[in-house]
This record gives structure tokens, sequence and C-alpha cells, in this order.
């Protein structure tokens, strides 16, 4: 076990069966297989909360019914609440079952998510349904360290992401993985026109597919 790492994920990498001579891809779930802004502004609509966003954060974002803003602990409640209860009903991104089903006849396939660790079993019960069922690493925080560990144990690796502090800490941790933006949803992918960190971006799963295939295969 890699003891620089937390406890519960060195568990669940060291799980893993790798092949050092294949070309790896990880790949966000978040919005990049499933929706979440979309899916958690109508979850907080029925505790009488609006999501508003101006940006591409959920920090400030949600509203009281009478048009105040919502403190830290009341967001921190909805969000717990939503994981809690409808991990396992956010819907897939067009074309992403399809694309990683594609992808992993080629390589290897790993799911690295920010889930609360407790909605773990949800979240691989969810994409199980939308026919996505590939090794689940529930992270919590940077994934950088867990995407090194990761590189040193397979070929060739790209990493699939949203977020750009997520992107940040891919290329301080482990520069050598290819560090692809992709949003699934349209408005909060216009917050977003460019990202520092990312090599490469991508506007659908179809060119997703494309993208990892030249990255990891054609090179």
């Amino acid at each position: 076990m890699d003891v620089s790492l937390p406890e519960a994920l060195a568990e669940q990498l060291d799980a893993l069966t790798l092949d050092p001579r294949r070309p790896l891809l990880a790949v966000d779930v978040d919005e990049v297989i499933v929706g979440l802004a979309a899916h958690l502004t109508e979850y907080a609509e029925g505790r009488g909360y609006a999501l508003r966003l101006t940006g591409y954060k959920l920090d400030g974002a949600l509203w009281r019914a009478d048009g105040t803003e919502a403190d830290r602990q009341e967001f921190r409640s909805v969000l717990d609440g939503f994981f809690e209860t409808c991990t396992r009903h956010q819907r897939a991104y067009p074309g992403a079952s399809e694309a990683l089903r594609a992808l992993s006849s080629r390589m290897q396939v790993v799911i690295l998510t920010n889930v609360p660790f407790a909605a773990r079993e949800e979240r691989v019960a969810n994409l199980a349904g939308h026919g996505i069922d590939y090794p689940l690493i529930a992270n919590h925080g940077p994934k950088g360290p867990a995407l090194r560990w990761l590189s040193r144990r397979a070929g060739r690796m790209a990493f699939i992401d949203d977020s750009p502090t997520q992107l940040a800490s891919a290329a301080a941790d482990a520069p050598d993985v290819a560090r692809i933006h992709f949003v699934g949803d349209e408005t909060l992918r216009a917050y977003l026109p460019e990202v520092e960190a990312a090599q490469y971006r991508a506007e659908s799963w179809t060119r997703l597919r494309t993208l990892v295939e030249e990255v990891l295969l054609d090179g």
C-alpha cells in the first residue's frame, strides 16, 4: 500500500488489476459522464431553494425562496442530501456509454470520481445502469496523486475531467498523463472556453472518443 495516499484511496487503487503494457483512460463522472448541475437544480427546487449559476462553480449559487443567499451550511446540507438520494438516478450524457464501450476494447478504463465515499456504491449502480461498468475509484480532494499512482502502473495514459482545478492537479502531480477538458452540459461549457492546464478539449462524446484514440493509440 502507498502510505503517501489516504488509506481509503490506497486500498481502492491496490485492488485494481492493471496491465502495464496497455494504455489507460481515467474518466471523471459529474458533468463528464453524467449531469450534476441540472439534476441538482431540480433537487434544490424541491427543497425550497434555487440554484443560480453565474460561473463554473457551485459556491454562492444556492438561494433561498425569499431571495437571500443560502449560507455554507445550507449548501452543504443540500449537496450531501443530493448525493445521498439522487446519485443512483443521475442522467448520462448522450454517447458516453457507447464511446467508453468502444474505447474499452482497445484500452483500460478506470472511473476516477470525487463522489462522497458513502455514495460510492450508489454511483457504481448508477453507472452500471447506463451500461458503464468499469473499476471505480472514489477520490477526495485533488486527483493528481491518484493519477500519478495509476500512471506508474500502466502504459500511455489520458485523463478526462471538467474541473480546471483537477486538470491543474494532474499537470502538477502526473505531467506525463494527457489532460482532456470536457463539460457535458452545453450551458456550463460556455463558462469555461479555455482551461490553461488542459492540453486537449472536446465538446461531445463522439469527439472525445476520437481524441482519446488519437492521443493514446495513434501517437
